[in-house]
Order: C-alpha cells, then structure tokens, then sequence
C-alpha cells in the first residue's frame, strides 16, 4: 500500500514547502537521519530518525529511535519513539516504547508496546 492512497487527505503529504527523504525499498541505511520535512522509509533504518513527520511504508522497518511531529507505522517498528501523533495502521508491527499526545491504532495492528502519555 502506498501512503498516499491511505493517508491522501493528510496535509502534510500536499505541502508544497521544502522536500522529503526518502529510504528507498532497496537501501540498508545505519546511523541518524533529520530532516525539517517528511521521511519516507520503503527500506531499512537502524539508528535515529528526526523529522516533522515520518512515515514507514509496508516495506520499511526502523530499528531506534524516532522523534517526530506525527509518526505513521505501515510497515516494522522496533524501539523507542517521542512524537505528538502516532498513527499505526493495520499493516503496521511495533514493539517499545511510545511516548505520544495522541495515537491512533487501525484493528490488526500487532503491538508489543508500552505507552506514555505526554
């Protein structure tokens, strides 16, 4: 699923201002990523993603930390995340910790989480 036919009425994903990043679906990438913008990841991360939003597509997966505005997991999660929105679809796996102000799960979600409220 490409996230913009899921999310397509999120704004951030028709900003016009500045340009994203994105982890291509055949690239192993191993250390911190930010970024004032979007991050896409379709392949692997191992290390620290900072941006405004960050998006993990079905095929991605992040091993670290994430500090976002709004976090969207499709794809594999595996660490410790700070972020004011975290959505997670039905697509999405995510195992750590979540420290959030809103969060949002989709039915199917496979979660080994603890939460914390900010």
């Amino acid at each position: 699923m490409n996230i913009r036919s899921k999310f397509s009425g999120t704004s951030f994903l028709n900003s016009e201002t500045g340009s994203g990043t994105v982890v291509a679906s055949d690239l192993v990438f191993e250390g911190r990523i930010t970024s004032p913008n979007l991050i896409t990841v379709a392949g692997s991360v191992k290390g620290e993603l900072n941006a405004s939003e960050i998006v993990i597509e079905r095929e991605g997966t992040v091993k670290g930390s994430i500090f976002a505005e709004h976090l969207i997991v499709i794809g594999n999660f595996e660490g410790e995340v700070s972020s004011n929105k975290i959505t997670i679809a039905s697509s999405g796996s995510v195992k750590g910790k979540l420290s959030y102000k809103r969060v949002t799960i989709d039915d199917g979600a496979l979660l080994d989480v603890s939460f914390h409220k900010i």
